[in-house]
């Protein structure tokens, strides 16, 4: 806490020097008389912003610490005066990085009084930010002074990136059974059983399938897909050199990247998938999958903070992802890079064996001087199922179908219409 000076304030200090010199210099009584009530003015001034901010309580709550983008971070902010003299002319400002964020209010209080009132902000940014420090200030009638004081301690507070509901997403991100996907026997022991067989000497007991061997009269075992029991992963691109460069904060790629990882990790923990992350930002994010609420938030809260500053490319990261993967996982990267350079890492993953797919982010329709074309024609010939997404465009659309794939219901009927419709 500490005075702050006004151009008020400085006036009267040259007014009260000026006055002094000429009662020293003149030895005139007026002078003298001016100069006392200067000084007293400027006292009463001071003492009035000093005790205005003794005695005052603050109390500030919240709904929740974390929000997520397009909801509001919503508190109440109290103030008490547990002091017997009224107070008056006090301004109240809670400090925040949060873009946007201004909750503030000028209060004057009466003996043992309170005020409260709701504060409400609209969240558009994702990130870590610092929230719940009040600051108050107190300023004299004559407004010569005005004095600050803080309470509390800043709080983090995260915002969480944007999803985007995806019905219609492609089985392919999840390795399910569609039209193109067939049964993949595994002989692990998993919670979808495929069919029954003959007992063969070697199998295990585990297996036998003991109602339907009282019924046969033979000893049956089971055999056991896949299904959707194999672990997803959704593989961020947050080096620095794949994005373009925006000032818009909140419409560039790499906000439509996060949103796009995001809005995947979600739709397959709707389907009970156990879903990771991997991201190379400023440090390297690596999330073993798992289906747990726990597990989603804390995905999320990766997301908020991840920015495009890594420094390791998407080749190296992959190989480095690796050892994490195994035949029985899906991997779905995300990126708006044109370069080519990682597109051999993932048919490697896909020669051992590891579903893989891509969703590029088409950094032309941002401004960017780049075209995927090329990249998405590569990833294609490599049989990598391939997505565009450009700005603007419906992100559950976009996901639908890869690149090359078949086309959409209504795309089909309007050209069948337009084709009968011509003579």
């Amino acid at each position: 806490m500490g005075p702050r000076l006004s151009k008020r304030t400085w006036g009267i200090i040259i007014l009260v020097l000026v006055v002094a010199f000429y009662s020293v210099g003149t030895g005139f009584p007026f002078f003298f008389k001016f100069l006392y009530g200067l000084l007293l003015l400027i006292a009463m001034g001071l003492a009035w912003a000093w005790i205005n901010l003794r005695g005052i309580e603050v109390q500030l709550t919240r709904t929740s610490t974390r929000g997520q983008v397009g909801e509001n971070m919503e508190g109440r902010i109290r103030i008490i005066n547990q002091n017997r003299l009224p107070k008056s002319w006090l301004e109240v400002v809670e400090y925040s990085d949060l873009p946007g964020y201004t909750a503030g209010r000028g209060v004057a209080l009466v003996r043992n009084q309170s005020r409260t009132w709701r504060t409400e902000t609209n969240l558009y940014r994702r990130g870590v930010y610092h929230v719940g420090q009040v600051e108050i200030t107190s300023q004299d009638p004559m407004g010569l002074f005005r004095l600050r004081r803080r309470f509390l301690e800043p709080q983090p507070f995260i915002v969480l990136p944007a999803t985007v509901p995806l019905p219609d997403l492609d089985p392919r991100f999840a390795n399910l059974p569609s039209d193109s996907a067939r049964t993949r026997h595994v002989d692990q022991i998993t919670t979808d059983v495929s069919s029954l067989r003959n007992y063969v000497p070697g199998d295990s007991f585990r297996r036998i399938h003991w109602p339907y061997t009282a019924r046969m009269n033979t000893l049956m075992v089971k055999e056991f897909d896949l299904g959707i029991s194999a672990d997803a992963w959704v593989v961020l691109d947050m080096h620095r050199g794949a994005h373009v460069p925006s000032d818009d904060l909140t419409n560039n790629t790499e906000e439509l990247s996060v949103t796009i990882a995001a809005s995947l990790i979600s739709r397959m923990v709707e389907l009970s998938m156990p879903v990771g992350l991997g991201a190379n930002a400023a440090q390297n994010h690596i999330y073993r999958p798992d289906s747990s609420p726990e597990h989603l938030g804390r995905l999320m809260e990766a997301l908020a903070e991840a920015r495009a500053v890594g420094a390791i490319s998407l080749e190296r990261f992959i190989y480095d992802l690796r050892p994490n993967l195994s035949r029985f996982n899906t991997l779905t990267v995300v990126t708006p890079s044109a370069r080519s350079e990682w597109v051999p890492a993932l048919s490697r993953l896909k020669r051992q064996g590891v579903n893989v797919g891509v969703v590029l982010v088409d950094p032309e329709s941002f401004g960017g001087p780049d075209s995927i074309q090329y990249t998405a024609e590569f990833l294609m010939s490599n049989e990598i199922p391939t997505y565009v997404v450009r700005q603007g465009q419906s992100l559950n659309e976009a996901l639908r179908f890869p690149l090359g794939g078949p086309q959409p219901l209504e795309a089909l009927v309007q050209r069948t219409s337009a084709s009968r419709a011509s003579p």
